[in-house]
Formats: structure tokens, sequence, C-alpha cells
């Protein structure tokens, strides 16, 4: 049995890590600008064929060169009899860390957040916290393992998928065992939603702000994203795409399964013509300083583990052969967002899933589909 939750924006991260070839510079490629193809039929006509191809109960597509709207297209139903539209919201999931990557510069521009500091500050009883720096936890470089693949947590989900999970619970979870996964910190690279969870803590009590304020004050309400929210409870704000997970046994409806063990993090909800527009903001760094933008999207991982120049993690997302790439496959919503900073070009999908999916997760290979006709010269390397 797959547990779906347990690729919250990690299938870029380890494939990353799974990579045959080692790293071979320290400095990631300038793609040759090149015209990106547009013809909306040919898009729509990509989406349905993969689509079809993946048996998919409901996906929602949405393309944009800057900020002009190439495509948006909703095929399928949200629940049975129900079409889906392109207006209906839905949990992004780990696209949401290119947000709290956003946040965090901003608080480091401030002086809010030193991302030098040893978490020993926030964190004097922590395993190894006296050797992680807060920029170790951005980048994953950390070496603590992730909670997710622990099956006591596991099991904790699936028994209830509604369980409320803390902070400190999940950490707990993460260390039980009293060990790391690399040692010293710093020294290599592995994707670990455990990270995440100590950052959104450190930004809160940096700040005195909750993650509902810290995404509010810094990002949203900059951004001018309206229908972009960092959720209260459970519920998601209608229109509300839903979801379905088999995971239990049974194929059921997951639109309201907790997201507290990914909240600070995952948690946000919103819509594809919502993230289209956040691709320019997001991957022109609109919101934080040229060296800020430089801190989040740059190579620091190259090197580590099997993190190379054309393919590597970046602060919350993936660097892969000029695109930055996220996909998120969380409690049933299967997401893809992709923005290349050459030509200005923002890709966004989430999928849904009927009983018996034929590809699950199926945003990414529609992803693949798509970037491989919009920049034929330079597809997903992964």
């Amino acid at each position: 049995m797959r547990l779906a939750p347990v690729v919250l924006a990690v299938a870029c991260a380890s494939l990353v890590a799974g990579c045959a070839r080692e790293p071979t510079a320290a400095q990631a490629p300038s793609p040759e600008a090149q015209t990106p193809n547009t013809d909306a039929s040919q898009l729509r006509s990509i989406l349905r064929t993969e689509s079809d191809k993946a048996g998919t109960q409901a996906v929602v597509f949405g393309m944009w060169v800057g900020e002009k709207e190439i495509l948006t297209e909703a095929l399928g139903s949200t629940t049975p009899g129900v079409p889906a539209t392109t207006a209906m919201h839905y949990r992004i999931g780990g696209i949401t860390e290119t947000f709290l990557s956003t946040v965090l510069l901003v608080l480091s521009e401030r002086g809010l957040v030193d991302m030098e500091a040893k978490i020993s500050r926030w964190f004097p009883n922590l395993l190894a916290a006296d050797q992680v720096t807060v920029r170790m936890l951005a980048g994953n470089t950390a070496g603590y393992p992730d909670y997710v693949h622990k099956q006591a947590w596991v099991d904790r989900l699936l028994k209830d998928p509604f369980v409320a999970f803390t902070d400190d619970e999940l950490i707990a979870f993460a260390i039980a065992d009293g060990k790391m996964d690399y040692a010293p910190p710093g020294s290599s690279q592995a994707y670990s939603h455990t990270e995440y969870v100590l950052l959104g803590q450190i930004m809160q009590r940096a700040t005195g702000k909750s993650m509902k304020e810290l995404y509010d004050t810094y990002v949203l309400g900059p951004a001018g994203l309206k229908d972009t929210r960092f959720p209260e409870g459970t519920s998601i704000q209608p229109p509300v795409l839903h979801a379905y997970m088999n995971d239990r046994g049974t194929h059921e409806d997951s639109t309201g399964w907790t997201p507290s063990w990914a909240l600070s993090y995952g948690g946000l909800t919103s819509t594809v013509p919502d993230l289209g527009r956040w691709g320019p903001i997001f991957g022109k760094g609109k919101l934080v300083s040229a060296a800020s933008h430089q801190e989040i999207t740059g190579p620091r991982s190259v090197g580590k583990n099997k993190n190379r120049a054309d393919l590597y993690f970046a602060y919350g997302f993936v660097f892969a052969n000029g695109w930055y790439v996220q996909n998120p496959d969380f409690n049933g919503y299967a997401g893809a967002f992709a923005y290349n900073p050459t030509n200005d070009v923002t890709l966004v999908a989430v999928t849904t899933k009927p009983e018996k999916p034929v590809t699950d997760p199926a945003a990414l290979p529609i992803l693949r589909a798509m970037v491989k006709y919009v920049t034929p010269s330079t597809p997903l390397n992964f």
C-alpha cells in the first residue's frame, strides 16, 4: 500500500537524491532563451491526451507567459455529476514551500531571523541543534530524519486521517531513535518534512506571529493573491475541488483529511489561476532583494548527495533544466507547478483520482508533456 501523503513535495527531491550521475559543476547552466510554444489548441490536446492516459477524475491546468493567460482548462468532475472548474480551491501542498522560503528571506532582510543562527536558540534540547543553522533547514541539509518515513507516524495517520498533529509530535516521531540521517549537519542533502516543521516553528517564535499572520503580511497581501489562504481548521474555501484517496483500502473523499501533518509549509489553499499569478512573482523574486532571490534559487546543494548543476534542490523546490519545479502529492491532490525564468512561463496543474487510476500521481506526467511541448530544448530532466 502506497501512502500518497508521504510524497508531499518529495517526489522531485527524492528523484534528485536518486539520480545516477554525480554533480559536475558548482553553478547551474543558463539555458538559452527560446520562444515558448503557446498554441492553446495544442496545449488542450496534450492535456486531454495525458489526462486520459493517466486516468484522472479531474484535472485543472493553466499556462501563462508573464501575466498573459495562454490557457486555463478544467476536465472531469469534482464530485459525481459536478464538473470541475478553474475557480475551484484545493490544498497546494509543497508548492507552499515557495511561499515559505519567500517569507523566510523577507524576515532575514528585516533582521528578524538570522540565517546563520544555530537552532539551539529556539530548540535548546533538540538533537544536534547546536550544529544546525536556519540556512540548513531552508535547504534541507541539516540531516533530521523525515517523520513521514516512520511507520509509527504512518500507522497513526491511517488509523485516523482527521487527527490533529502538533509540531512537537511530528518532531518526536522523527527523532524517536535519537539518530540523524547523516553527519555532520550540512554535509549532505535530503528532503525532510521535519526540517520544514522546525523552520516554521522558528519563524513563529522569532517574530511572535502565527504562520497565517506571516503569510498574510509578507506574501499573500503584497502579492494580491486573494484566492490563496492559510486555512483555519480543515475547511477549504468554496468552490472546492474534492480529492480522493485509496490508502485505507477504499476509495474515499479525503478533502477534509487533516492538513496538520504539513500545515506550516504545505497547508496553503489556492486556485490554479492564483498560482499562475504567483509564478512570476516568485520566479523573479519580486517580493525580495536580488541577493535573497539568489539565496532561494541558487545551487547551494550542488555537490551534496546526487544534486548536480542542472538538477538540484533549492529552497523548497527543484531546479530542473532551467525550470523551478514543485510536484506535491497531498491528501489526494496531485499538483505540479513550474516556472521558467528564461522565458517567463508558468505552468500549473492539479489532478484528482478515481477509484482505479492508471497513473498515480498524475500531475507530474502532465507537466512533463507540457514542458516538452512548450520548451522542447529544455524538457524536464527527471
